[in-house]
């Protein structure tokens, strides 16, 4: 559902790019590890780009300070998110607040 919901909001989140396959070169990674030792169900490991983007309103462009914040704001509302749609009792707010808090940072992670 994560990344379902990032690939909704954050425009630097590609869910094409996404594989939830546990190769045999991925078996010393954190989010496998994590998965069968701890048996956490969803442990994600989230990666970046050095050399830019090649889609999504980022296409062509460097990837700098202002867009990795912008990422984890929408990231920290994706888990709002989340949590909402898993605890809608504990959650009952309006849900026009979700959409103030997307505006506000929107608003505060303006690529120039």
């Amino acid at each position: 559902a994560l990344p379902k919901i990032l690939s909704q909001t954050a425009p630097a989140f590609c869910m094409g790019s996404c594989s939830f396959v546990v190769e045999k070169s991925k078996e010393s990674t954190a989010r496998v590890v994590v998965w069968r030792e701890i048996g956490v169900q969803r442990s994600y490991t989230m990666e970046s780009t050095l050399c830019g983007c090649d889609q999504g309103k980022y296409k062509g462009l460097q990837i700098g300070t202002r867009e990795l914040e912008e990422m984890g704001a929408k990231f920290c509302v994706g888990l709002l998110r989340l949590k909402r749609m898993s605890s809608p009792l504990e959650y009952n707010l309006p849900s026009s607040l979700l959409d103030i808090e997307n505006e506000l940072i929107e608003s505060s992670c303006k690529v120039t």
